[in-house]
């Protein structure tokens, strides 16, 4: 009798690879559930944020139309007005509006919200200091940006959005899903 297998995993091994219940030492290697309407447009922009780090990482874009330059120098003006258009904003929504609901919400996930809050401000430093770099650094430090950029991600997705989704009343989901919407449209119609 043949083994099957599903992927690079034989069925009994992918199993034990899927965890049934995250933990902050687990969940970035756990099932996920489906996202609710209220985190989808955050969720969208860590899609974004995880094909900069990708190309931060292995210097190049995967994907074959791609205009990621491949020169390091680029690269990092590339990030310096990726971080000024969008992630800054997504920072800023992130801790005006969904951080102080979780506080508000669940007291108990204070230390992972400071947690994300000192990344955020580790991301901003790294960004900020980029322009000051020779190209020889540019090697060292822009791959070790985008580990940073994805380790914070999936931090996010997998510990604070499941968490909120399990733990955050119905009617204040919403309410933060209301807030997140009315607070892009806004930043979209300030930058017309």
């Amino acid at each position: 009798m043949t083994r099957r297998t599903w992927g690079w995993y034989a069925p009994d091994e992918l199993q034990k690879t899927q965890l049934a219940r995250p933990t902050p030492d687990n969940a970035l290697y756990g099932t996920h559930m489906k996202r609710h309407v209220a985190l989808i447009p955050l969720s969208h922009d860590h899609h974004d944020i995880l094909v900069i780090a990708q190309g931060l990482i292995l210097g190049r874009s995967k994907a074959p139309r791609s205009t990621w330059p491949t020169d390091r120098q680029a690269q990092a003006d590339r990030v310096v007005l990726f971080f000024s258009q969008s992630l800054e904003p997504h920072f800023d929504l992130e801790e005006t509006h969904l951080f102080p609901a979780v506080v508000s919400h669940l007291p108990d996930q204070q230390a992972l919200v400071t947690a994300l809050t000192d990344e955020h401000e580790t991301l901003r430093a790294h960004v900020q200091a980029l322009p000051r770099h020779a190209a020889a650094e540019l090697y060292m430090r822009l791959p070790r940006l985008g580990e940073l950029l994805v380790k914070h991600v999936r931090r996010e997705e997998r510990i604070l959005f499941e968490t909120i989704q399990r733990r955050l009343p119905a009617d204040a989901l919403e309410a933060l899903g209301v807030q997140l919407r009315r607070r892009r449209v806004e930043a979209a119609s300030c930058s017309l």
